[in-house]
């Protein structure tokens, strides 16, 4: 029988909460210009279409660019629960590089506004739920360590952007 791993992570954004979460879903495509170090292409399909249920992403990403050691991949990963209101989406990989060793890989992204201190800081949580291939595959380290660098990057150049 199969076991389901999880993992969690937050980061605490200076971004405002409603700009994070558009950067991530609709403006997604434009990532490339904000997090280049990171993400070279991000496609959403159907193109100029609303983020929905079904919507694919298709990512061509840096792995190990936190490790020093670049290789580019892509992966693909079909919208699988979108709640805009609330500002959380989960995608489930279907092809690419985390299908090698990890059968099923969900990712869930939350953005929440943080209100107070005179500032509107967000918190964005991810969690991971995967299977592995089997016993001797590893956690996905360097996809936790590339999310943690993501937001931390994107962040920084929203920021930069809007002054």
């Amino acid at each position: 029988m199969a076991q389901i791993h999880k993992v969690e992570g937050q980061f605490v954004a200076k971004s405002h909460a409603d700009k994070l979460y558009n950067m991530i879903t609709h403006g997604a495509p434009t990532l490339p210009k904000y997090v280049p170090q990171l993400v070279r292409k991000c496609q959403v399909l159907p193109e100029e279409g609303e983020i929905r249920l079904g919507s694919i992403y298709v990512w061509d990403y840096a792995v190990g660019a936190t490790e020093g050691i670049l290789s580019t991949v892509r992966t693909k990963n079909k919208i699988t629960a979108v709640d805009h209101k609330n500002m959380s989406i989960t995608y489930t990989v279907f092809e690419g590089y985390l299908t090698v060793d990890y059968p099923s890989f969900d990712i869930n992204i939350d953005v929440t506004p943080i209100h107070g201190g005179g500032s509107d800081k967000s918190m964005v949580k991810w969690s991971f739920k995967y299977e592995k291939e089997n016993e001797h595959v590893p956690t996905p380290t360097s996809f936790i360590k590339f999310f943690e660098a993501f937001f931390k990057e994107l962040d920084a150049k929203m920021l930069e952007h809007e002054s």
